[in-house]
């Protein structure tokens, strides 16, 4: 009987050991396998972030042209507004770009006052004083 609960052993231990060696397999494939799992998942991550950039880069690359579309349009609306009115200035004025002299809407200006020509008063003291 001593040799038979030997051998029962002998084969327990070995069927331990192979059992155990069997385990030890499982768990290194399992590891490999989510090496190999987060290695796609690290690759698939870094094309999410590099595609994520060039999107962004894109949205903003058109909403850079779009600003520079849309501050082009204002600045022609109101240059053309001033085009205009420099245009309508120069009918008015038609000898305003020719001169030397700048001149203004006020030059047009009539009045009812008739100022004539300016002369000088001086009294007689004044005079006087000068000549001296």
């Amino acid at each position: 009987m001593a040799k038979e609960l030997k051998d029962i052993g002998e084969e327990y231990r070995k069927a331990s050991q192979d059992s155990f060696a069997s385990v030890i397999r499982s768990v290194g494939e399992i590891h490999r396998g989510f090496q190999g799992i987060a290695s796609e998942m690290t690759e698939q991550s870094k094309r999410s972030v590099g595609q994520a950039l060039e999107l962004q880069a894109r949205i903003a690359k058109k909403a850079y042209d779009t600003y520079v579309s849309e501050l082009t349009k204002l600045g022609q609306m109101i240059f053309s507004g001033y085009q205009t009115f420099l245009n309508r200035a120069e009918e008015q004025l038609p000898n305003a770009g020719h001169s030397g002299a700048q001149r203004t809407a006020a030059h047009r200006v009539s009045s009812s006052r008739k100022t004539g020509v300016a002369t000088r008063r001086n009294s007689r003291r004044s005079r006087a004083g000068r000549k001296k």
